[in-house]
């Protein structure tokens, strides 16, 4: 779990600009600048009062559920109007979606196989098995902060589908390369989505960029009101990847 989740952020953001801890600024919140939805290419990677003030919007913003392409999943995702659905490339995902050109925050959801999804760790051992080829390759140090444990409703409102136990883990996730440093707070979870074999991962990755307590606050959000919220709305596993 503890490589998975570092390299979700990797994944999700991929690596940014130097950044170090700094006093907290000052800011009102402001969702980011309208997004043209075409590839960020230099604009990752920018902080400064505008990232602080997108990380204030995401920590009030109103929630609304947001799906997938195929309409297999609906996150909740706070501000909603201000994600835009996005591919990460060279990494098959569900669906991907980005709080502003800038990338201020990144959710991601992909999905693993395994031989029984009921089995207790089954789920997040398989992520780690996907994401094990990214960490050989970055140097990161990963701190947890502590797990949420929650029961989750597949199907919210169906009686004949009871309630699982997921587990939520939430971490900061530092890189030290020679191209760069960054920490990232993000989190993660996954879900016994589809039949007995398939498992969904949701996560969340928020680069710090010089405001680390506020990527934590809105980590935290994320990791109490939207990934045990997450709804799957197919009976079968969607097939196409993104």
């Amino acid at each position: 779990m503890k490589r998975a989740l570092a390299t979700l952020a990797l994944l999700l953001v991929g690596v940014g600009c130097s950044s170090s801890t700094q006093p907290l600024r000052v800011v009102m919140a402001a969702p980011p600048p309208r997004d043209d939805g075409k590839s960020a290419n230099g604009d990752v990677g920018k902080g400064g009062s505008e990232h602080s003030a997108a990380l204030e919007q995401l920590k009030i913003g109103v929630s609304d559920g947001r799906s997938d392409k195929q309409n297999s999943i609906r996150v909740p995702l706070p501000d909603a109007e201000h994600w835009t659905r996005v591919r990460f490339w060279g990494v098959p995902s569900l669906v991907g979606f980005r709080y502003g050109k800038e990338h201020h925050a990144i959710v991601a959801a992909f999905i693993t196989h395994v031989d029984d999804n009921t089995v207790q760790g089954a789920c997040s051992k398989s992520f780690e098995v996907l994401a094990g080829p990214m960490m050989e390759a970055f140097d990161v140090d990963v701190k947890h902060d502590a797990p949420i444990a929650v029961m989750w409703n597949k199907v919210p409102g169906a009686a004949k589908v009871a309630p699982v136990p997921i587990d939520i883990d939430p971490v900061i996730a530092r890189t030290a390369t020679v191209a760069a440093r960054e920490s990232y707070a993000a989190a993660y979870a996954t879900y016994p989505a589809w039949g007995k074999d398939a498992c969904l991962v949701v996560g969340v990755a928020i680069p710090a960029r010089d405001d680390e307590p506020r990527a934590k606050d809105v980590r935290d959000r994320f990791a109490k009101e939207v990934l045990p919220n997450v709804t799957v709305l197919t009976k079968d596993e969607p097939k196409e990847r993104f």
